[in-house]
């Protein structure tokens, strides 16, 4: 007799339990949880990271009425934002711009203590831009905490 009620214990637990309607339900997992959230337009974010000796860029060169050329260039924590406007008012933005970008910004040899006029040298001739400009605008925030904001005009 101990023995049927043995077996009878745990068998009417088990459907009492399975006439239980509440829904709810836990599942416990150990496979790593994919954080990574980032969007297309910032896939370049940390691996940027210290790519180039400045943090962010400006520039804005002026050759008239309706005729200049700017880029725009800033690493942020989640990502790189970019843009180029040429002189043809063609804009480019996100990775198409940061990917034109790249090779001229790895071509750069001016650092911090650059002067200004070896900085605007540079810049002109690594854009192959005209050095008869109106006005230009330089804004450079280095890695090393410095930041470089000066006009030329001619």
């Amino acid at each position: 007799m101990k023995r049927n009620l043995l077996f009878a214990l745990p068998l009417s637990l088990l459907l009492l339990g399975a006439c239980n309607n509440d829904k709810e339900t836990k599942v416990t997992t150990t496979e790593p949880v994919n954080t990574n959230t980032q969007t297309e337009a910032n896939t370049n974010t940390i691996a940027n990271e210290g790519a180039f000796n400045f943090n962010s860029f400006s520039l804005d060169v002026d050759y008239g009425i309706n005729d200049s050329f700017e880029v725009d260039y800033e690493l942020e924590r989640d990502g790189v934002e970019a843009s180029i406007e040429d002189r043809n008012n063609k804009v480019i933005k996100g990775n198409d711009a940061y990917t034109k970008l790249e090779p001229i910004f790895k071509s750069f040899q001016f650092t911090s203590t650059s002067t200004d006029q070896e900085i605007i040298s540079e810049v002109l001739k690594a854009f192959d831009l005209d050095e008869n400009y109106q006005e230009i605008e330089v804004e450079i925030h280095f890695s090393d905490g410095v930041k470089k904001e000066f006009k030329s005009k001619k």
